[in-house]
Parts: structure tokens; C-alpha cells; sequence
């Protein structure tokens, strides 16, 4: 379908027409790092809001020279993005206290906008609590509270009730589109692969959120017939679990082995549209809960339980039969969180592969092999159940 050249290309791509057309408009770009960075605010203070990804890099030769060779290559390609003025075209930057790696990069960017004045003007660190607790929830309304005076002075506007109403419903409504879309997976035949879902996820993610939603409906529509039986066995049904994935030819490349990712906790995926924002409670207070208890991620402290119950529970709906954890190389947050999850899953006898790997490329056959060899497991377990 022409429809998903259309997605993968927005995807690849860390800029594009709508966001172009829009700074030429006048309208700020702010450009933000982690899932609890609410894009709703953004929208309200009348900028576009865009998830920050190393689309386009071709390595990390200058990122190099802020980071060590241990530090996560999403990081490292990301800081080399900024040294090279890939991002210029944004207007401000939200960084958020995610992991030691990420933090560090509001030093680095704002050490490197030194002698970069052409780049983001505004660079702001919004702080989230670590924990998911009800006492948690006024220290993170306050640091909200922060980013809407900091973006009203930076960008000269005033944010209303309505503004924030507005937002939350376009917001919502992309979320909803997605999860929609983000559920075909399970139907057999599925009309849509995993990696299409990430890669369609990846493409909304750097949209206007009105021109998001569009993109969605139009997939959602060209999606609405039913999708062609596939020749041969049925492919493995697998939940794909990790952190940042924004190479969705990764994904694409294990579904080719012969699986089909049915659903999955990715940061760039599910995590990104699962639980709508409440659009009856008072706008802040609906935002702080939304994103301080939504899908969390190993960040979190005290809730691997609630993760691994969720990946279970997820799992059982969409009758996957086995699951595989994608992490980057150096990411210790998800290095704990594999070597607890790998545990809980072999405990109750559900097959799981870890793959690490760098941000793009590198080992396709290696991670081939592995895949294969694993989901060869799987057709085994298949027989004998039969």
C-alpha cells in the first residue's frame, strides 16, 4: 500500500513537511525525550509537540566527544545529531530525568548551544518522580506547573482551561487511533506486521498532532479490509518487550524469521498511547495522573510487579506464545529489568529470547540465528501440544 511509503519515509525521516510548515508559520517546535514528557502541554501553549529520535544519523563520531563508549547509542547518536545541527529546526527542547545517560544530555546540548546559537532556544529540564504513588502526584503537578510558565514566557502565550481541553481531546484521539490499529495486530491474518505498527507509531510521534491524526485515520481506513490468509504455517505469536526501538527494520527483520509481534510494551511504542488523558477532571491534575501512572517503564522504582503483570496479562488476550526482550547495549535500566523479567517468564514456562543490540544496525545475522533457533523452539513446543 502506498500508504505505509508514506509512513515508513516519515519515519526515517527526523523532519518533514508538516513540521517544515509549521515553523514557517510561526509555530514553535519543541522537541521532548521520554514518555513523561506530557505533549499535551506543548500542544496547549500553541507549539507543535515532537518525539526526539536519532533518525538520519549515520553514527556517533561527534556525540563521542561528550559521551564515553559505554553509554547508550541513542544517546551518543543523538548528542552527534545536535553537534551536526540536525535539530536547529526546533524551537526548545524538554529534557526529562529518564536515566543517567539522558539526563546528562541537558548538560551536553546546553554545554554545545554555547557556540550553536542557531539551535533550540529554550533547553529545560523537567524532573518526574521515580515512583508511582499517590504522594508522588503534587511533586509532579508542580514541575508541570514549571513547564507551562517556562513555555508561556519563552513563547510569549497565555494557556487556558480550553487550550488544555483542546489538546487533551486531539491527543486523545491519537492515542485511540493507534490503540485501535495497535489491536489488528492480534486478528488472524493480521492486515498489519509489528514493525508497521512501530513504524507507524515513529511517524506519529514526529507530526503535528492534528496531522497525526489524520495519518492514522487514513491507515486505519486503507486497514478496514480484511487482510490475505499467509501461505504456510502460522507465524509465531510473540509480545516484543524493551526501550527505545526506533529502527523498525529490527522488528521487521524478526518477524521475517517467521513470527508476527502481536503486541508489545516498546517506548516508542505502546508505551507512547496506552491510557487516554481524563477530559473531566481539571487539566493538570488529569495530565499528572495520566502520565505518572500510565505504562511505566524501568525508571520506576517498586513497580516491576504492575510491568510484568501487564506483559503477562497482554500476552494471555493476544495469545502470544513467547517473548522477546529488545534492549540496547549499555542501558542498565533495562538491564535489570530483562534479568527480572527473563526470571519471572521462565518460571511460569514461557518461552524468552533477549537480544541486545545498538540503536541502528549491526549483527543482522547473528540476530538472525538467534531468532530462527528460537522460534524453532517454539514450532517444537506446537507439536507437542497438538
Amino acid at each position: 500500500m502506498e500508504i505505509w511509503q508514506e509512513v515508513e519515509s516519515l519515519a526515517r525521516s527526523l523532519t518533514n513537511d508538516p513540521v517544515r510548515n509549521a515553523r514557517a508559520a510561526g509555530k514553535p517546535v519543541v522537541g521532548f525525550l521520554c514518555s513523561y514528557v506530557p505533549e499535551e502541554i506543548i500542544e496547549a501553549a500553541g507549539c507543535v509537540p515532537y518525539r526526539i529520535r536519532a533518525a538520519e544519523s549515520t553514527g556517533s563520531t561527534l556525540g563521542d566527544s561528550y559521551y564515553g563508549a559505554v553509554n547508550c547509542s541513542f544517546i551518543r547518536r543523538t548528542m552527534d545529531l545536535v553537534l551536526r545541527g540536525g535539530f536547529s529546526f526546533l524551537s526548545g527542547v524538554i529534557f526529562l530525568n529518564g536515566c543517567d545517560h539522558s539526563r546528562r544530555l541537558y548538560d551536553n546540548w546546553r554545554d554545545a548551544a554555547r557556540s550553536a546559537p542557531e539551535g533550540p532556544g529554550l533547553l529545560h529540564m523537567l524532573v518526574a518522580p521515580h515512583r508511582v504513588a499517590e504522594d508522588a502526584l503534587p511533586r509532579y503537578e508542580e514541575e508541570l506547573q514549571k513547564l507551562v510558565l517556562v513555555l508561556s514566557e519563552a513563547f510569549n502565550t497565555r494557556i487556558t482551561d480550553q487550550d488544555f481541553s483542546r489538546a487533551i481531546k486531539l491527543s486523545n484521539q491519537k492515542r485511540a487511533l493507534a490503540f485501535e490499529i495497535s489491536a489488528l495486530r492480534r486478528q488472524v491474518p493480521a492486515p498489519l506486521t509489528g514493525a508497521q505498527m512501530l513504524s507507524l507509531s515513529l511517524a506519529a510521534s514526529a507530526l503535528p498532532l492534528a496531522d497525526a491524526v489524520s495519518l492514522l485515520s487514513r491507515v486505519r481506513e486503507a486497514l478496514s479490509s480484511s487482510a490475505p490468509a499467509p501461505e504456510g504455517p502460522p507465524p509465531a505469536r510473540i509480545f516484543v518487550s524493551g526501550g527505545c526501538m526506533e529502527d523498525f527494520e529490527h522488528l521487521a527483520l524478526i518477524e521475517s524469521a517467521g513470527a508476527i509481534a502481536v503486541a508489545d510494551n516498546l517506548c516508542m511504542g505502546t508505551r507512547s498511547f496506552s491510557d487516554p488523558v481524563s477530559e473531566t477532571d481539571p487539566p493538570m491534575q488529569a495530565i499528572a495522573r495520566r502520565y505518572l501512572t500510565h505504562l511505566s517503564c524501568p525508571r520506576m522504582i517498586d513497580d516491576f510487579g504492575r510491568r510484568a503483570g501487564y506483559v503477562e496479562e497482554q500476552m494471555a488476550e493476544a495469545e502470544a506464545e513467547a517473548l522477546i526482550i529488545c534492549k540496547l547495549k549499555f542501558c542498565d535500566l533495562w538491564g535489570g529489568e530483562a534479568f527480572l523479567l527473563r526470571k519471572r517468564m521462565r518460571d511460569r514456562e514461557i518461552p524468552v529470547l533477549l537480544l541486545e543490540r545498538e540503536l541502528y544496525g549491526g549483527g543482522e545475522g547473528q540476530t538472525r540465528t538467534r531468532v530462527q533457533a528460537f522460534l524453532e523452539q517454539i514450532q517444537n513446543l506446537r507439536r507437542r501440544k497438538s
